[in-house]
């Protein structure tokens, strides 16, 4: 499969260091908060650790060290209409070395970018070098959302399900790949989801690492078995335990943005606490995510602005469109799931999941959590190559 890249603007990433200095500049000035005795992760992030890491950010960090790891990948931009306005769509596109391998789309969620993906994108295309066999690679073109990582935003917020849209037209028109696989987490998961549903022609296959989209569910549905009911409590009681996030974003991004755009230890601080938190780690537990990683995620996230852009997604699911199928519809196109424990929300029971999608592989491990394509890159690209063996 030929993936035409003369489309694409080919650029390596590359920090100002007048935008390195201010944020230094920033960070010198932190004002820790007051916290309660012995809090740990119990109230948010744990300030002792990140005073720690705030400290390492300023003296033992290398920025360029991490920046130069980031450009061992080839990057592009792709010009996609939104509305009218143009904007300019992140992508990594590494092919395999066999030319008829399938293509493979990947796309993360919040508050990921493709930094959680460059290992599951090397052993998808590279699988010779991690001990697999090279007759399995296949090529990949990972992508980041609208106005998450080094994608630009949209002049508004954008629903997933028109974001779907924007892939079909990137990967049919301008890379002119007519069929490909889709593999999302998180967001990733319900844009990719919506892919398969409204481009099923275009779709070999959908692989998912969350559930996307919610079946719908009335007096003429099946009755909810006992496992799906205890999923459901199960769930409700995380949203209200630690959905707070969710409702700040859908409600109001600006007003949090203040601080995401002022701070980058209040930036580093609501990041850390989601990578920490739904990784599977207890309260009086380090984060799962080494510290180099996490600041390379911060630091890119501070100098190019937009983490405030990538939460627009939450407001645009909430007040212009959500993640349910209607009644009757169903996603036909073979799906597998690759689910992993830890993460914000509990595994769901296949049978909920069937619900809504033709499931023909569903994989599930102990831990991984919602970065799972990142603390567990191994087992998440297994299951890709099954699924898409067994789709071929």
């Amino acid at each position: 499969m030929t993936i035409r890249l003369d489309r694409l603007e080919r650029f390596d990433i590359h920090t100002p260091q007048s935008s390195l200095d201010e944020m230094q500049a920033r960070l010198a000035r932190y004002r820790p908060p007051t916290e309660p005795v012995d809090a740990g992760w119990r109230y948010g992030v744990d300030g002792t650790w990140l005073k720690s890491l705030i400290a390492y950010w300023q003296d033992g960090f290398d920025w360029r060290a991490a920046e130069a790891r980031l450009n061992q990948w080839p990057h592009y931009r792709a010009r996609l209409d939104v509305g009218g306005r143009e904007i300019a769509v992140h992508l990594i596109v590494q092919h395999a070395a066999r030319a008829d391998a399938p293509v493979v789309l990947l796309t993360p969620g919040w508050p990921s970018s493709l930094i959680e993906y460059h290992e599951l994108i090397g052993r998808l295309s590279m699988p010779e070098r991690y001990g697999g066999r090279a007759t399995d690679a296949v090529h990949v073109v990972a992508a980041e959302l609208p106005g998450f990582g080094l994608s630009e935003a949209p002049a508004a917020p954008m629903t997933h399900r028109a974001m779907a849209g924007l892939w079909r037209t990137l990967m049919v028109d301008i890379l002119e790949v007519p069929r490909f696989f889709m593999h999302g987490g998180d967001w990733g998961s319900v844009t990719g989801s919506w892919l398969a549903f409204d481009h099923p022609d275009c779709v070999r296959g959908l692989h998912l690492s969350m559930l996307g989209l919610r079946p719908a569910i009335d007096r003429e549905a099946a009755p909810l078995g006992e496992a799906e009911i205890g999923w459901l409590t199960a769930t409700k009681k995380r949203l209200d335990a630690d959905g707070g996030y969710r409702e700040l974003q859908a409600t109001k991004p600006t007003t949090l943005a203040v601080a995401l755009s002022d701070s980058p230890a209040a930036l580093a601080a609501w990041l850390i606490e989601k990578y920490h938190g739904w990784s599977g780690q207890e309260v009086d537990e380090d984060p799962a995510i080494d510290r180099d990683q996490l600041l390379t995620a911060a630091t890119l996230y501070w100098t190019l602005g937009n983490l405030p852009t990538a939460n627009w997604i939450y407001w645009a699911d909430r007040n212009l469109g959500n993640f349910g199928l209607a009644k009757g519809e169903r996603i036909e196109i073979p799906t597998g799931f690759s689910m992993h424990g830890g993460g914000f929300f509990p595994i769901a029971p296949r049978c909920w999941a069937e619900r809504a999608y033709n499931v023909v592989q569903w994989d599930e491990h102990p831990a991984g959590g919602h970065f799972a394509a990142w603390l567990m890159p191994e087992p998440v690209a297994a299951s890709l190559f099954r699924f898409i063996s067994a789709c071929r």
